[in-house]
């Protein structure tokens, strides 16, 4: 399986370190990395619609707006982007939304490099 790739991806984390690990790790494979701190940014991000985003990297447990949530708003906007969920807290279960809608694409953290670009890779091909 290739692991490089050349889509953008948004992450969305509230811990910086998270993100700068995510930019660190998928920038010299090729990928576009956009970055936000919050449910609400990574929205702006999307109204703005500054380039098309292939995958959304999104924490499960975000202030304000919540990853479900999010998921929601960008297939609603951007019916083709991919979501893949990541948490450190929480179990796969928790990738559900109250109306019932269930984003299979999970990852625990801390997770291997390999392991988030294998994910990613199934997600995008």
């Amino acid at each position: 399986m290739r692991l490089r790739g050349s889509e953008t991806v948004l992450a969305v984390d509230d811990d910086p370190v998270m993100l700068e690990l995510v930019k660190e790790l998928l920038t010299p494979l090729g990928y576009k990395v956009l970055s936000a701190a919050s449910g609400e940014e990574a929205l702006e991000m999307m109204a703005t619609k500054q380039e098309k985003i292939d995958l959304l990297l999104t924490d499960v447990l975000l202030p304000g707006i919540k990853g479900q949530d999010l998921a929601k708003q960008f297939q609603l906007n951007c019916p083709d982007v991919n979501v893949l969920f990541m948490s450190g807290y929480l179990c796969p279960s928790m990738a559900y939304s109250d109306t019932g809608h269930r984003f299979e694409a999970f990852i625990q953290k801390p997770f291997a490099p390999n392991s988030l670009l294998r994910k990613m890779r199934k997600l995008l091909d």
